[in-house]
Formats: structure tokens, sequence, C-alpha cells
């Protein structure tokens, strides 16, 4: 229960610190997190923005009940070195087998990170079924001194093709109930 609290407790806060201006939305680019980011963060500089949340429990609840709007893709720092497993009590995440991409640094094209893709499976009355939700984990390519701390950027957004069929799902619903009060109201169509 105490756990709860405080998911809800810094749940609110990170939607107070995510309020953007009205238009702007943060959509970084692979590379963008790589330099502007997850760099930064390795090597303990400071950080050009906030739109990147600290999750200790990353992996320990249900995607949707994390910090932010889980309308709209998240980002998280993870430390890798805590060695939590990628699973919890409602799921777990599963990688996409031979899943990875690297990123290129735009301006000599030679990889700086990768990218690894993750499907999260839910878990219920001894069955797994695969979820909308997906999540990118950010790693640096290259090894890093022994003194320093390895964190990753995760993103964790529902898939695009779950959206759409949910549009279309919640469309044909709102048809059929306006086709059925247009009957109550004025009665079953007339034939001619």
């Amino acid at each position: 229960m105490e756990m709860e609290d405080t998911l809800e407790t810094s749940r609110t806060t990170a939607i107070r610190k995510l309020q953007m201006p009205i238009g702007y939305r943060f959509r970084p680019t692979d590379e963008e997190i790589i330099i502007q980011y997850l760099c930064p963060k390795v090597f303990s500089f400071p950080l050009s923005a906030m739109a990147i949340l600290h999750a200790h429990h990353l992996f320990l609840h249900h995607p949707s009940r994390l910090p932010g709007n889980p309308k709209e893709k998240r980002y998280f720092f993870y430390k890798t070195s805590s060695h939590r497993p990628f699973s919890n009590p409602a799921g777990f995440w599963k990688p996409i087998s031979n899943s990875h991409k690297f990123i290129l640094d735009l301006g000599c094209n030679h990889p700086i990170g990768f990218k690894k893709f993750f499907v999260f499976y839910q878990i219920s009355n001894q069955r797994r079924s695969r979820t909308p939700w997906i999540l990118h984990q950010f790693r640096l390519l290259y090894p890093l001194p022994n003194k320093m701390e390895e964190w990753t950027v995760c993103s964790i957004h529902t898939s695009k093709k779950h959206n759409k069929s949910q549009q279309r799902i919640h469309k044909k619903e709102e048809e059929s109930i306006e086709h059925d009060s247009m009957e109550d109201d004025f009665g079953p169509p007339q034939q001619t």
C-alpha cells in the first residue's frame, strides 16, 4: 500500500513537472536522446531540460501506472546497475528477438548508441497475452570506465496499430449508439 501511495504521489508530481507550454511537445529523435540526454546523464553533466523522468521502479508496475500521461510517449532514465528483473506481478517485458537498431551520429555517420525493443505481456489466470505497450531502451554503444554508472533512457508508449484499431472500435460503437437512439426516437425505418 505504501509503495502505491508513493507511486501516485510521484505520478502526480511528474504530471505537474511535465506540463509543457501550449503547442510544445517533447519528441526528440533517437540521436537527440543519446547526445542531448543520455551522454550528459552518464558523464554527470547538466541536462538541457527535465522532460525525462527518473524511474527507480520502472519495471515493477504495469506501464499504464507509471508517471506521466499514459496516452503519450513517456521517457525515463533507468540505472542498469540496479539489475532489476523486467517483470512484475501484472506481467513482463519481453525483448523482440534480434530487434536492436544502431543509432548514428548524423554529423559523422558513426554509431553512438543502440535502441532495443520490448513488448509488455500481461499475465492473468496463468495465461500470457501480448499488450499494445512498447518499450524502447536507448544505450550508449561504447563501454564506460569502471567508476561510471550505466544509465539507459526508456520510452514507453502504446503501439499505433492498437490506437487505430481502438479508434475504429469506438467509432463503430458510437455509430451503433447513434443508430439505436434514432430508432428509439423515430421508430424502426419504414419501407415504402
